[in-house]
């Protein structure tokens, strides 16, 4: 496990709306981020589960909205430049931490629309991508390939502004019509309606951000508002082939809420894995099938 000598310095809002409070001690342990949290390994995404304590903003979140993900995580050439472009649009800086002079890990504030913290890392080292790769070959994790999340929004329009204001591209908007799928489904507890729905991609990084604003029928996208507000309500995987990836999920007890192919676009399935950590996953058809 990697260590780092010095000292180790946090910046940290004591409440999500709180004021920063600075805090520095010697490290008796290895580094500010030393994969003590508990990781788990879904396909090519790493999820990192964490039981927080008192004092941060991850514990206020889990206080005011329940169990979720609250921030993804990127890899970034240079953590300074990629945090001084977005300071620059007027993001704060929630939390930074030090150790020895180096950054581990900041947190910028981009939760205007969305509800979702951003945070950026250095480039993984040798022993993080050798740790990556022992995951990958456990024969249980699967091949599936994480694509990025669903985003439950209030209104599309500002938060596609908002993200196109931070620098990021933001792809065409796109319709969900139920009556336009072919074999559109939704699962048991749900009427049987039209749903429709309105979203657009943005593409940060490699991961892309599916933001939806329902617009008619019940389904998971106005659900995910009503349980939690905004924020991230899937983790979005592409697999070889959707059917088999299906029966197995369902074959384990997990229920299937909503599926089908739309005319423009891949077929996908939501799935109700929201048991712990209230995240659905997705799953979308590769295209080379």
């Amino acid at each position: 496990m990697p260590y780092i000598e010095g000292e180790s310095s946090l910046l940290i809002y004591r409440t999500l709306e709180g004021d920063p409070q600075t805090s520095a001690s010697n490290a008796t342990i290895p580094g500010a981020h030393t994969f003590y949290d508990g990781e788990s390994q879904i396909g090519s995404l790493q999820l990192e589960c964490i039981q927080p304590g008192s004092g941060s903003f991850i514990s206020d979140y889990l206080e005011s909205k329940g169990e979720g993900i609250n921030h993804l995580c990127f890899n970034v050439p240079d953590v300074d430049a990629a945090t001084e472009k977005l300071l620059a649009k007027g993001c704060d800086l929630m939390f930074s931490a030090k150790t020895g002079g180096q950054i581990i890990e900041n947190y910028l504030d981009t939760r205007k629309f969305g509800d979702v913290i951003i945070s950026f890392r250095p480039p993984a080292g040798e022993w993080e991508k050798a740790w990556k790769e022992n995951n990958l070959a456990h024969p249980l994790v699967s091949d599936w390939e994480f694509r990025g999340v669903g985003v439950a929004v209030n209104d599309l329009d500002l938060t596609a502004e908002y993200y196109q204001y931070l620098g990021f591209e933001v792809q065409s908007e796109a319709r969900l019509n139920s009556s336009a799928c072919s074999e559109f489904r939704l699962g048991d507890g749900y009427p049987d309606s039209t749903v429709e729905a309105r979203s657009r991609m943005v593409e940060i990084g490699p991961l892309l951000y599916e933001f939806v604003q329902p617009v008619t029928g019940e389904a998971v996208f106005q659900e995910s508002l009503q349980r939690r507000d905004e924020g991230i309500n899937s983790i979005d995987f592409t697999v070889q082939d959707l059917d088999e990836e299906t029966a197995k999920l369902v074959d384990r007890g997990v229920p299937m809420l909503m599926s089908g192919k739309p005319a423009t676009s891949d077929a996908f399935a939501y799935f109700d894995t929201r048991e712990v950590g209230n995240i659905m996953v997705k799953l979308v058809q590769a295209t080379n099938k």
